[in-house]
């Protein structure tokens, strides 16, 4: 029996270009809290940007959660 090394809790997203407009509003996930099931994201509304570091995992589309999900 080997060390296996455990993994992060943070997962970055930011690389994989994931989002969705949702009420005019556009979001992009940026990373992930395995522990928290807490995102980070960031909102763009207009010409503002700004972002969510406790977003929930649950208010996301299920669609989206599919792509995440074999993380």
């Amino acid at each position: 029996m080997g060390f296996k090394p455990r993994k992060s809790p943070q997962v970055r997203l930011s690389t994989r270009n994931i989002s969705y407009e949702e009420g005019g509003k556009i979001i992009t996930l940026l990373s992930m809290n395995r522990e928290t099931m807490d995102m980070e994201v960031s909102v763009q509304e207009g010409n503002e940007t700004k972002i969510v570091t406790d977003f929930p995992f649950a208010h996301l589309p299920k669609k989206i959660k599919k792509e995440i999900n074999p993380l």
